[in-house]
């Protein structure tokens, strides 16, 4: 059994907030649809603070999608302070017009507990309102509630109708996660064929999730030949987007000569390389020259009945806030494994040590994602 500690820069597990995309040419636009596709226009060239000039413009004549754009800038911090508050209150402002991103938006910031108390149930009501109008990615995060028992009886079928029907419309962790299902036979007919036919439709579009899950499958051997050598190339596809299961998955088969020579010297630089990617936020990830907080004591969490029965492996993210006394508080589950692993993992984590951060010499309290892997020896 292993564990790392994973930061999705976003991390966007399962299902980031995005703010709808559009082109413009027209300079100094006066209608809010303009002036929505200008800052658009800026947006996509990560001039964040020229973008939210003219989503404002646009905002103060009521466009709801200009309005959703501004609250996606305060929920990721672009242009402006991060402010999960502010950001639900421009989420609010569209989704009172019925703009469905806006109500999937208001939706994870619930689900995430971003600036609200984290409410399951009024996500899933918000997802809902948005699935009602065809937004996949609120299909998507219907499935993943029900997936994980998240507000709602777990109930894998129910997780695979919805992924099935935001799959089928192209959305890539949908594909991803209906792919986990057929593999492990969650709600659905377990096949290896099925897995790899939606792992390969997300890996298409490059997701490095399912480039790796396709390696696991060649490894293993499950549904296709077993070759550790594409599994291999199928990690090192998914470890060149920073990918850090894959990268602990190529340092694994280094470490135990799967498909390559023994080499721990080469197994160690993969392990590092992951840990180095891992969901502790980074120098320059955190304003004001914060460092990060530093795991000293990390015992591994225990496996549960229920999961060691089925050979269940797999693996959760926690977000948490590391304080100034070295101990984690406020944890909350960030990506569900299900089968009580969660809730090991959880214990676990109540027990680790850390070396808090610090703002030029200063504990502060600093908050991190935190990947816990289980895996059976």
């Amino acid at each position: 059994m292993t564990n790392s500690y994973y930061f999705k820069g976003i991390c966007f597990v399962l299902l980031c907030i995005e703010a709808v995309a559009q082109n413009v040419s027209t300079p100094q636009p006066t209608t809010p649809g303009a002036q929505v596709r200008l800052g658009n226009d800026y947006l996509a060239q990560k001039d964040y603070s020229s973008a939210l000039i003219w989503f404002r413009k646009a905002a103060e004549r009521n466009d709801p999608i200009a309005e959703n754009n501004i609250g996606w800038l305060y929920e990721n911090g672009f242009g402006v302070a991060k402010d999960y508050v502010e950001a639900m209150n421009w989420f609010r402002k569209a989704a009172n017009q019925g703009y469905a991103e806006a109500q999937n938006n208001i939706g994870w910031l619930l689900q995430n507990g971003w600036g609200v108390t984290q409410d399951y149930g009024d996500a899933m009501s918000w997802y809902r309102k948005a699935a009602e109008q065809g937004n996949v990615r609120a299909s998507t995060n219907i499935g993943f509630l029900y997936n994980n028992g998240l507000g709602v009886t777990q109930d894998y079928s129910e997780a695979a109708t919805w992924y099935q029907t935001a799959a089928e419309h192209g959305n890539v962790k949908a594909q991803v996660y209906l792919g986990r299902l057929h593999q492990n036979g969650w709600g659905v007919e377990q096949s290896y064929a099925q897995a790899l036919a939606w792992y390969s439709r997300a890996s298409d579009k490059g997701d490095g999730e399912a480039q790796n899950a396709i390696g696991y499958l060649y490894q293993q051997g499950w549904g296709v030949t077993q070759d550790y050598a594409k599994a291999m190339a199928w990690y090192r596809k998914a470890a060149d987007q920073n990918n850090t299961q894959a990268e602990r998955n190529i340092g694994s088969l280094y470490e135990k000569g799967l498909g390559v020579p023994q080499d721990h010297s080469e197994a160690d630089a993969w392990y590092k390389k992951a840990a180095d990617h891992s969901g502790i936020l980074s120098m320059s990830d955190v304003p004001g020259g914060i460092r990060p907080p530093r795991v000293i004591y990390s015992p591994d969490p225990a496996y549960s009945e229920e999961a060691s029965k089925a050979k269940f492996e797999g693996t959760c993210v926690l977000w948490l806030i590391v304080g100034v006394d070295g101990n984690a508080h406020d944890i909350k589950v960030a990506r569900s494994l299900g089968k009580g692993l969660d809730e090991k993992a959880i214990d676990a984590i109540k027990t680790w040590k850390f070396e808090p951060g610090t703002k030029n010499g200063v504990p502060v309290a600093t908050q991190i994602n935190i990947e816990v892997t289980f895996h059976l020896k």
